[in-house]
């Protein structure tokens, strides 16, 4: 499931830098499911470079 570029937007306008909450709460879950649950990070990133992916 590939996250869109308007969603990242969407959370990094969201954030306000001029209250007490910290950044990281905020971000928390926000890419949820992003890599699929059987892989781990390495392996997804490793797949994705492997297919090409964003080259063309």
């Amino acid at each position: 499931m590939p996250v869109t570029l308007e969603r990242l937007v969407k959370v990094i306008e969201g954030i306000d830098t001029k209250t007490e909450r910290n950044c990281a709460d905020q971000w928390l879950g926000a890419f949820e499911g992003v890599i699929p649950k059987e892989m781990q990070s390495t392996e997804y990133i490793r797949m994705l470079r492997e297919s090409c992916y964003g080259k063309i």
